[in-house]
C-alpha cells in the first residue's frame, strides 16, 4: 500500500488548467523526484498535497485516509512535512528555538499546560532540546545553535528548514528545491541525509532543477509539463526518455548527449 498516493487530481485558476489528471505513489523510504520546467505544475501539485489548494477533480490519500480538503495542520498532523523553497524560520529568534518550535503536540502550548502541567512541559522541554541537538548533529550545525537564525547563510538557512520539519517526526517530507541557491558541496551533503533518512524509512517527494544532483540520489523520478505527468521512472530510465528531452528542449528527438557534470548519458 503506498504512503501517498494521488489519483487523477485537477486543478485550475480561473480558465487556466494548471493540473490535468495527475497521478503519482510514494512508497516509504523512497527519494522521490518530481521535476519539469517551470510552470509545469510541480509546485501547485505540492500545494495540493499539503492542503494548501482544493483540487477541482481527483483524490489524494495519505496513509489510507482521503485528504483532499484537510486543512494543512491536520495534515501535517498525520506526519507529512512541508521544507518551502524560501526558508520560512523565525529569523530573531535561535537555531535551536526555531527547531523546538517546529515540533507537535507541546504541552505549553495550552495556557491549562503551563499552568497545571509544568513538570510535564519542563521535561518535554528538555527532551524537545535533546532531540534538537540530535538533528542538528545530523545536519552538522550543533556550533550554531545559539546563533539568531537571521545571521545564517541561505545554505544553512535551508538546512534549517529540513531539520524544522524532522522535528515533526513525519513520515513524508516535501522539499522544494533543497539545492537551490545552495553551493554544491552543502547540496551532496543535503542529498546524503536524505538517503540516510530513507534508509530509516522516511519518505521525501523532492521538486529540483539541479537534476544531476537529484538524479545521482533519487529512486523513482516522475516528469511533468504543461500540467501532465508525461513520464516517470527509475533515474536511468527517465533519462534515455525523448519524452524528457522534449519537456526540457522543446525537441520531439532526444539531443545525442546530455552531461549531468561529467556524467554522460
Amino acid at each position: 500500500m503506498a504512503l501517498l498516493e494521488v489519483n487523477q487530481v485537477k486543478k485550475s485558476f480561473g480558465g487556466l488548467e494548471v493540473l490535468k489528471g495527475v497521478s503519482l505513489e510514494i512508497e516509504a523510504g523512497k527519494i522521490i523526484g518530481l521535476v519539469g520546467p517551470n510552470g509545469s505544475g510541480k509546485t501547485t501539485l505540492f500545494n495540493l498535497i499539503f492542503g494548501l489548494f482544493m483540487p477541482n477533480a481527483g483524490h489524494i490519500y495519505f496513509r489510507q485516509k482521503r485528504i483532499e480538503g484537510f486543512p494543512p495542520h491536520q495534515i501535517y498532523a498525520l506526519g507529512l512535512a512541508f521544507a518551502f523553497q524560501l526558508p520560512r524560520l523565525f529569523l530573531q529568534l535561535t537555531v535551536l528555538d526555531n527547531l523546538i518550535l517546529a515540533a507537535r503536540e507541546q504541552v505549553g502550548v495550552q495556557l491549562g499546560g503551563v499552568l497545571f502541567c509544568r513538570r510535564r512541559w519542563q521535561r518535554q522541554e528538555a527532551a524537545l532540546a535533546e532531540k534538537a541537538y540530535q538533528i542538528l548533529e545530523l545536519l552538522e550545525m550543533t556550533s550554531l545553535a545559539t546563533n539568531a537564525a537571521q545571521e545564517l547563510s541561505g545554505g544553512q538557512r535551508k538546512l534549517l528548514e529540513i531539520g524544522r520539519a524532522l522535528m515533526t517526526d513525519p513520515v513524508l517530507v516535501l522539499l522544494d528545491e533543497p539545492a537551490a541557491g545552495v553551493n554544491p558541496v552543502l547540496g551532496q551533503k543535503i542529498y546524503r541525509n536524505m538517503k540516510m533518512l530513507a534508509q530509516r524509512g522516511l519518505s521525501f517527494l523532492v521538486i529540483e532543477h539541479k537534476l544531476e544532483m537529484l538524479f545521482n540520489f533519487a529512486h523513482y523520478i516522475y516528469v511533468m509539463d504543461k500540467g501532465n505527468l508525461i513520464t516517470s521512472g527509475e533515474p536511468q530510465e527517465v533519462i534515455r526518455s525523448p519524452l524528457f528531452y522534449s519537456a526540457y528542449l522543446g525537441e520531439e528527438e532526444e539531443s545525442d548527449v546530455v552531461c549531468f557534470g561529467s556524467a554522460k548519458y
